[in-house]
């Protein structure tokens, strides 16, 4: 398990990101595992590191932790503290050939960006509604933490629905590729490479 962890927060809907990425820390520090983390991410280095990604594999998992508009995309930094987006068409094709097997947008109303990401790889996780920081958190932990323990990717995100408040809207959704619809195709991929590289 190799993530990527992007991310960016915002002057204006501050959240509790450097908690995220301690528990993210914590769950790779033992097994074999490796986070490499793109802080206040700017839509170059996102860019650069996919582009790093597709000639010598380091991360199989991208996870990106900020907000996320269904008309415009990812909002990540831009010059000073204003915003930049990378629309959602933009980030596909960087996905395309990336080597990235699934994306977590751990962001609000990131459902419909997941559906799309979906089209060029194996699996996407979004959200259905407002998250709070408390419940993001709790996702994080929960699913990686089955992950760790060699849960499929649809086991694990089952597992940390069930930490969720329940509800008759599940606030998280899976979305797989047509080309990669069973546990297998999706699990073998990701357990393909183990990597102790660092990013450029």
């Amino acid at each position: 398990m190799d993530i990527l962890f992007v991310s960016a927060n915002s002057r204006d809907e501050y959240i509790d990101i450097e908690r995220e990425h301690r528990s993210l820390q914590k769950l790779v520090e033992t097994g074999g595992h490796s986070l490499h983390v793109l802080p206040a991410a700017e839509i170059t280095d996102l860019r650069d590191a996919l582009k790093a990604n597709k000639k010598n594999k380091i991360f199989d998992i991208l996870h990106f932790s900020g907000h996320v508009t269904e008309e415009e995309g990812l909002q990540l930094r831009g010059e000073g503290r204003r915003k930049d987006v990378l629309n959602g068409e933009t980030l596909k094709e960087l996905l395309k050939g990336s080597g990235v097997k699934l994306v977590v947008l751990n962001a609000c109303h990131s459902e419909a960006l997941a559906t799309s990401l979906s089209e060029v790889i194996p699996a996407a996780i979004g959200t259905t509604r407002k998250i709070r920081d408390v419940a993001a958190r709790q996702f994080t932990r929960n699913f990686y933490g089955a992950l760790k323990d060699h849960a499929s990717v649809k086991g694990a995100f089952e597992a940390a629905l069930k930490t969720q408040k329940q509800s008759s809207t599940p606030a998280y959704v899976l979305e797989t590729g047509a080309r990669f619809v069973t546990d297998q195709s999706i699990d073998s991929s990701m357990n393909s490479a183990r990597c102790s590289s660092s990013l450029p």
